[in-house]
């Protein structure tokens, strides 16, 4: 477990703008959501309330519906670290908690690919996923810029 100090080192580097030539978490993915859930952005705090369960609601009052990526996808890596603050062992550790906890809460299913999180994300009112940067994306998805 990371000390106070530390977090507030690490949050005050997210915060630091990267060198040129660093890639961003903006660079690494992009995140899309059915086209039932309204808005064309949503703050980082949300969406990782969304992807540990914090919130199980869109603010238009609409499921929400978390996919997740496989572990050790370079992309569910960046977005654990860039959305979520945390490496993804700890991500599958906090899982680990809560599915054994008295709220029995259980993880976003995992997809492997890019294809499989944009056909679950069209086939799932209500659900966000997240691609690598650059995926073509069809019409049943749209993104949402992730802001601050």
């Amino acid at each position: 477990m990371r000390s106070p100090l530390s977090r507030s080192i690490a949050f005050a580097l997210a915060l630091w703008p990267a060198p040129a030539g660093v890639a961003t978490a903006a660079d690494v993915f992009v995140v899309i959501v059915h086209p039932s859930v309204t808005g064309a952005s949503i703050r980082r705090a949300d969406l990782g309330a969304v992807f540990l369960k914090k919130a199980s609601r869109w603010s238009s009052g609409g499921r929400a519906v978390p996919v997740d990526q496989s572990g050790t996808s370079p992309v569910r890596i960046a977005f654990s670290e860039g959305v979520l603050g945390q490496p993804v062992a700890q991500v599958v550790q906090y899982w680990q908690k809560q599915m054994f906890s008295a709220a029995r809460l259980t993880p976003p299913p995992v997809k492997g690919s890019d294809a499989e999180v944009i056909a679950f994300v069209a086939k799932n009112a209500g659900a966000v996923g997240y691609v690598a940067a650059g995926t073509p994306l069809p019409p049943e998805v749209k993104t949402v810029a992730l802001v601050d």
